[in-house]
């Protein structure tokens, strides 16, 4: 195996407490040691196949590594800490990136690209001594046909892979990248520490204070013997659901997401015997002024109450809608100074959601009850290995799949069996489905 390095020297350096969202990752992190290299990001650029460009050179791949690092200081922030062992942020100005090349028939190319991204994904990062990013690449008769990216997790979330990914194939094609107005991890931890900072993590902490006082303190029932391994991963793919989400979004006048989040908490509360769903929403924060573009980590849990009670389906999407944009307005804090809070207040949040799905999401505008119910058949369930940790008790993602929604759901078994899971996911299909019938009266013999 081949090698090159990529020689950078940046701007400026520089030494910052951890941003909040890398506090935020950090804390993710340590949950998961030793598996933290689950949280590891990747992709391949099919030179090539992708339209990008032919005759590819290693030089233009290693000008296009030079233009993201020096361009994105993230990728040459490492972790210091203090002598109490506290982690801070380290802003490298100089030093290399190695990139691993592989040499191959060109027919072997994409299987080539395939098993060097999984042998770069697999190690967990030396935080403080590894530069958040692993390169690689397919060489096939002297010219560079796959690229492969590793990000580390501290380095950015996903949604700043959106302009990473973006930069990587404009500057692979030759192209210039556009200037850069995005706020830096330096600097936005020499914002958060301000006083305006410091006002705006308060209005959001007292939010969550407020909300957390009128909720139990415990989330789930009764405790039973956990299965091992511990943590169970189920797994839902529903077309039908798909379908029926973007019918009832269109005629409430809601977001895909709202209609989803209130299924996800309808039934959590009938499966907990609770009358009100609180999670933890991951909000990804790049609406806020400065975000936009940056690579980086943003995202934060917001809180979502929604009460649920008696009501129905359609009233639960109407909160669901208000109690998500809640939670979005108050999600940039002090990541510190909540984990004091929920001490103080004895209030288990082991739940979180995640709507991984962006933009992926069906028209709306095509789909009828009937084709629901005519997808009800294609629906798939099954289990992915279970895990021995994980990073809390319930969590729920809703990931992007072709034409159908995804639902994948970590549960510790000592508060979810492995059949309430199962029963969980499939209730989520039932009610949105029985919801976007009832719209034409279709339910009758369903």
């Amino acid at each position: 195996m081949a090698g090159a390095f990529v020689y950078f020297n940046g701007s400026r350096d520089g030494q910052a407490p951890l941003s909040w969202g890398q506090r935020a990752i950090w804390g993710a992190i340590q949950r998961l040691v030793p598996r933290d290299n689950a949280l590891n990001m990747g992709w391949i650029t099919a030179i090539e196949d992708e339209g990008i460009g032919v005759n590819t050179t290693i030089d233009r791949l290693i000008e296009t590594v030079h233009s993201i690092v020096t361009r994105h200081e993230s990728l040459r922030t490492v972790v210091g800490f203090d002598d109490a062992g506290e982690p801070y942020q380290v802003l490298r100005r100089s030093g290399e990136v190695a990139i691993d090349i592989v040499d191959v028939p060109r027919e072997n190319a994409a299987e080539a690209a395939a098993a060097l991204k999984e042998r770069l994904l697999e190690p967990g990062f030396s935080y403080a001594t590894e530069l958040p990013l692993r390169v690689g690449a397919v060489r096939c008769g002297g010219y560079i046909t796959h690229a492969v990216f590793i990000v580390c997790h501290l380095a950015t979330d996903r949604g700043g892979l959106n302009p990473l990914v973006r930069d990587v194939l404009l500057a692979l094609a030759g192209k210039p990248l556009p200037p850069l107005d995005a706020a830096q991890p330096l600097d936005q931890a020499a914002y958060q520490g301000s006083a305006a900072g410091l006002r705006q993590s308060e209005k959001a902490l007292r939010y969550w204070e407020r909300q957390l006082q009128d909720v139990p303190t415990q989330r789930f029932g009764s405790v039973v013997a956990a299965q091992e391994p511990r943590y169970w991963n189920a797994i839902l793919n529903s077309p039908a659901m798909d379908k029926a989400v973007s019918l009832i979004a269109a005629r409430q006048r809601v977001s895909s997401a709202a209609v989803l989040l209130a299924a996800a908490s309808f039934v959590l509360t009938k499966l907990t015997d609770r009358a009100e769903s609180v999670v933890q929403v991951i909000v990804g924060n790049r609406f806020r002024s400065g975000y936009a573009d940056a690579v980086c980590p943003a995202a934060q849990d917001g809180l979502c109450v929604v009460h649920v009670g008696e009501s129905s389906f359609p009233e639960v999407v109407s909160r669901a809608m208000r109690a998500s944009m809640n939670a979005y307005v108050h999600s940039q804090y002090d990541p510190s100074a909540l984990d004091s809070l929920i001490d103080r207040l004895g209030v288990d949040l082991s739940c979180s959601y995640n709507d991984r799905r962006f933009d992926s999401q069906s028209p709306v505008t095509e789909t009828s009850p009937q084709e629901v119910r005519d997808a009800l058949p294609a629906t798939t369930f099954h289990w992915d290995p279970p895990l021995e940790k994980y990073g809390a008790r319930y969590f729920l993602h809703i990931n992007a799949a072709p034409q159908a929604i995804e639902l994948c759901l970590f549960a510790d078994t000592e508060v979810l069996a492995p059949e309430a899971m199962e029963r969980y996911l499939r209730g989520m299909e039932t009610v949105t489905v029985q919801a976007a019938l009832e719209l034409d009266g279709l339910l009758t013999g369903s």
